[in-house]
């Protein structure tokens, strides 16, 4: 019998039905930003779960057992069913990873009972006041959080900026670097300020990677439309203009049928008291 899940409504709702896509084609995350998280822990002698909360279809989950390698416990948090499902079916047993559902603003943990909480390209849509309340209630003292995400270093890229450029034209409150909010607006936000404000939590520090990957442009095409400023800017103006203009995009600057993104993964990292 399959496995079901309740259903929330949240800002992830927009997600439904992307599941797959979103696992195959969104990109990875630097190891070493697992290794921070498993080894603060370890280091500490923390004995509670890590938590990826808004684990999507887990690709960081699985990133945080990898390095784990059974040395600790790794519990995936998401509230979008699609989402879920795919993470289920795309993670094989011998990874020991624990999937819960539940909204980030509702963690489903007694108090203090575990040692990190990671989110991974996620915390921009949280009501965060209300996260952060339920990672201070469940964090252990000296537990972790680590907020990660990865952006595009547009000012890298030709390609970047100009696609950029059209999101900006297709959706106009739209602005390069700003994140999507909660309330489906977009914002600059600063995890770093919002943290270090909080008086539940010390050592706030960010961290930078720089890393580039080579996409096809099937590869580029499907990517970029498990993305939601592309989904609504196909809202905007249709898919097939958002598709042509992607296309030429990869055609002007790829090489030898290859695009290279520049990306950089940002991780904001706060301690419980």
């Amino acid at each position: 019998m399959a496995t079901t899940f309740p259903n929330f409504e949240t800002p992830w709702s927009e997600f439904a039905g992307e599941g797959k896509s979103y696992d195959l084609y969104r990109p990875g995350y630097p190891a070493e930003v697992a290794k921070i998280i498993v080894d603060h822990t370890l280091h500490r002698g923390l004995d509670g779960d890590i938590v990826d909360v808004g684990s999507g279809t887990g690709i960081f989950t699985r990133l945080l057992a990898a390095e784990a390698q059974g040395r600790a416990s790794i519990v995936g948090v998401e509230p979008n069913t699609d989402m879920i499902h795919v993470a289920v079916k795309s993670t094989s047993r011998e990874q020991n990873i624990k999937f819960r559902v539940s909204p980030a603003e509702r963690l489903p943990f007694p108090d203090r009972c575990v040692s990190a909480v990671a989110a991974a390209t996620a915390a921009h849509r949280f009501d965060r006041h209300a996260f952060y309340n339920e990672v201070a209630r469940v964090l252990l003292p000296g537990g972790l959080l680590s907020l990660v995400h990865n952006r595009h270093r547009y000012l890298d890229s030709p390609a970047l900026s100009e696609y950029h450029d059209f999101v900006e034209q297709c959706i106009p409150e739209y602005r390069r670097g700003t994140f999507t909010t909660a309330a489906g607006t977009y914002s600059a936000i600063d995890f770093y300020s919002e943290l270090d404000g909080d008086l539940r939590f010390e050592n706030v520090k960010v961290r930078h990677w720089n890393w580039d990957f080579d996409t096809s442009l099937q590869h580029f095409l499907a990517l970029s439309f498990s993305s939601s400023l592309i989904q609504r800017s196909a809202v905007a103006v249709g898919e097939q203009a958002v598709t042509k203009k992607l296309t030429e995009i990869f055609e002007l600057h790829s090489q030898g049928g290859l695009l290279r993104l520049p990306h950089v993964t940002e991780v904001t990292f706060a301690t419980r008291r």
